[in-house]
C-alpha cells in the first residue's frame, strides 16, 4: 500500500510538470511600473518594467495596465491584447502588430515619442483589426518617411483611431502622420473619429498604388489636420492600383504650408466631403490625374 502510495504521488508530480503552461503560469491581466522587473511575474503587487515584458507573460485577449508614469520601451504584439494606461504618462517609443488573422489589439492612453530618432510609432502588419485610443503620437521623424501610425497590413484589416493627437511626425520630404494602405486584393478599412493631426509632413494619407484589386475604405469626422508641411488629407494611387474611397465629414483641413488641404491624386481615388472647414491652405481643394472630389453638404 504504501508503496502504491509513493508511485501516484511521484506519478502526480511528473503529470504536473508535463502539462503545458504549468511551468509557467499566464496572466489574464498584466502591470507595469518604472520600479518594476521583468523577472517578477507582473502582478499588481509584483509588476513588470517594460511592455515587452508583461506582453511575454500575458495570455491571448489579455491586458497590462499601468501603476505609475513611466517610460515602458518598445513591443511587438503576436497575439490579441489590450494595452490600457489610462491615467498614467505612460510612455512608449514604438508598437509593432504582427498577430493572428483574427486578433485584435487595442492600444489606449498611451504617450508615443520617437524622439527624432525612431521611424513609426504604432506599425500594424498583420491582425483583425487595431484600436487606438486617447494616445499622443509625437517625434517619429528619424527615417525619411517615418509615420506615427503607420497600417500597412498583409491581408484584409480594420483600424479605429479615436480621441488622438499626432504632432511633429515625417521627415522634411515625407512621413507624416497617418499611413494608411492595402496590399494587393485586399481591402482595408480605416475610421478616425475626433484625431488631431498637426505640424507633420503629411497629415492623413491614403496610399493606394501598385496595390491592384485593393479597396482602401477611409472616413474622417470630427478631426483637424492643421500646420502641416505638405497636404493635409491625401488620397493617393496608381493606374491599377488599389480603389480609395474616403468621406470626410466635420472636420477641418487648415494652414498646411505645401499642396492642399485636401487633394484626390488618381484614376481610383474618390473624396466625398461634407460640413468641412477648409481655409488657409496654399491650396484649398484639387484633384489630379483623374481623382474625383465630390461635395456633399
Amino acid at each position: 500500500m504504501r508503496r502504491t502510495a509513493l508511485w501516484l504521488a511521484a506519478l502526480g508530480a511528473v503529470l504536473v510538470f508535463a502539462l503545458p503552461g504549468a511551468a509557467e503560469a499566464q496572466n489574464t491581466r498584466s502591470w507595469v511600473s518604472g520600479t518594476g522587473n521583468d523577472a517578477q511575474p507582473c502582478s499588481r503587487t509584483q509588476p513588470c518594467l517594460t511592455f515587452g515584458g508583461a506582453f511575454a507573460k500575458t495570455n491571448a485577449g489579455g491586458e497590462i495596465n499601468c501603476l505609475d508614469s513611466a517610460d515602458f520601451g518598445v513591443v511587438s504584439i503576436t497575439r490579441a491584447v489590450t494595452i490600457d494606461c489610462t491615467g498614467v504618462e505612460a510612455a512608449v517609443e514604438g508598437v509593432n502588430v504582427n498577430a493572428g488573422a483574427t486578433d485584435v489589439v487595442t492600444l489606449r492612453g498611451l504617450d508615443f515619442d520617437g524622439q527624432g530618432i525612431s521611424a513609426n510609432g504604432a506599425v500594424f502588419l498583420n491582425g483583425a483589426a487595431l484600436h487606438i485610443e486617447n494616445c499622443v503620437f509625437r517625434d517619429y521623424n528619424g527615417a525619411s518617411e517615418g509615420f506615427g501610425i503607420a497600417f500597412t497590413p498583409n491581408a484584409s484589416a480594420e483600424l479605429f483611431v479615436s480621441d488622438t493627437v499626432l504632432t511633429h511626425n515625417g521627415s522634411a520630404f515625407d512621413g507624416g502622420a497617418i499611413l494608411v494602405r492595402a496590399q494587393v486584393g485586399d481591402v482595408t478599412k480605416a475610421v478616425f473619429n475626433r484625431v488631431d493631426a498637426q505640424d507633420n509632413f503629411f497629415g492623413f494619407k491614403a496610399q493606394g498604388t501598385g496595390s491592384s484589386g485593393a479597396v482602401i475604405n477611409m472616413t474622417i469626422r470630427d478631426s483637424v489636420s492643421a500646420g502641416n508641411r505638405s497636404n493635409g488629407i491625401v488620397g493617393t494611387t496608381s493606374a491599377g492600383g488599389a480603389a480609395i474611397v474616403m468621406m470626410i465629414d466635420r472636420s477641418t483641413s487648415s494652414h498646411n504650408a505645401a499642396g492642399f488641404g485636401v487633394i484626390a491624386d488618381g484614376p481610383e481615388t474618390t473624396i466625398r466631403i461634407g460640413n468641412m472647414s477648409i481655409a488657409g491652405n496654399i491650396n484649398g481643394v484639387g484633384v489630379s490625374n483623374g481623382g474625383v472630389l465630390q461635395s456633399y453638404g
